[in-house]
């Protein structure tokens, strides 16, 4: 009874060392950046190396303190065992105690070996395992459904004045599924998103001029469209990007890049100006 408590106090403490919640939580955030191209490929190993030996030095250091203090209660035990023992009594318990605790230890590494290899496994499978086409298509598919991305691309057949107009309560609506209704100025809606910094900065700029736009109604200039198309194109593929899962953009980048591009060349065959934003785009985000 003693020695399975020990294994399942000694397998959840190890539990704890590998999957350190900090750590995971700073993993999530590096992943993130990396499918939104702000964290590089090699920064992002050199972090997982960096967690991999974090554990490694816990785990040697926890092993250590366990193994010296199961010495310690097996000396204890025996000199408390009986109170005048002879010298054969007393080596024979001592035998019989460290063949026990010894037992134990093994049953302890092959638990610890048993539970880093897992993680181990766990953790490159996803970069290892090979993903077809198919499936990259079907994780494509799922993040169109999932964002909306019908609306988004009808909104590039719309003429320009509606194209402009309707962008906005878009971007509104946008807000709305994401964190409810709220009485702040859009500019600041916005920032909730946490777009990067290149798409925030056009959102914002498109807003004020919109705003201009409702209140003056002066004629719209070609470079409010210009401005309101870039905003359409970096915003639908923010939410594309930033909704794949990480095994996608890990080691089938470039097979990702190849499928988006074909869907959006066969989605805007007819529209030549929006085709070509969005392959440009997709050009800079993968391949930049």
């Amino acid at each position: 009874m003693a020695k399975s408590q020990d294994l399942e106090d000694f397998g959840q403490i190890i539990e704890q060392i590998i999957f350190e919640k900090n750590e995971l939580e700073e993993l999530k955030i590096a992943i993130k950046n990396f499918t939104e191209g702000k964290t590089s490929a090699k920064e992002l190993k050199h972090l997982l190396l960096q967690c991999r030996g974090r554990m490694t030095e816990d785990i040697t250091y926890f092993t250590s303190l366990f193994v010296e203090q199961k010495t310690q209660d097996l000396l204890k035990t025996v000199i408390n065992k009986d109170q005048l023992p002879s010298p054969t009594k007393v080596e024979s318990q001592l035998r019989e105690e460290i063949k026990e605790k010894n037992d134990l230890l093994e049953i302890v590494a092959k638990r610890v070996n048993k539970l880093v290899f897992k993680f181990n496994n766990e953790d490159s499978s996803e970069e290892q395992k090979p993903i077809s086409i198919d499936e990259v298509k079907e994780e494509i598919e799922r993040c169109l459904s999932q964002i909306g991305a019908s609306e988004w691309i009808e909104m590039c057949d719309y003429d320009d004045y509606m194209f402009f107009v309707k962008l906005y309560p878009k971007l509104e609506e946008l807000y709305k599924e994401r964190f409810g209704d709220s009485e702040e100025p859009m500019a600041n809606k916005m920032k909730k998103f946490k777009f990067p910094k290149e798409i925030e900065a056009i959102v914002n700029k498109y807003i004020k001029i919109r705003n201009n736009f409702q209140h003056s109604m002066d004629d719209l200039l070609p470079s409010n469209l210009e401005l309101a198309r870039e905003v359409l194109v970096n915003v639908l593929l923010y939410l594309i990007i930033s909704n794949v899962k990480s095994e996608f953009l890990s080691n089938n980048r470039e097979s990702f890049c190849s499928c988006l591009k074909d869907f959006f060349s066969e989605r805007l065959t007819d529209n030549h100006l929006f085709r070509k934003r969005i392959l440009e785009r997709l050009k800079t985000i993968f391949y930049s």
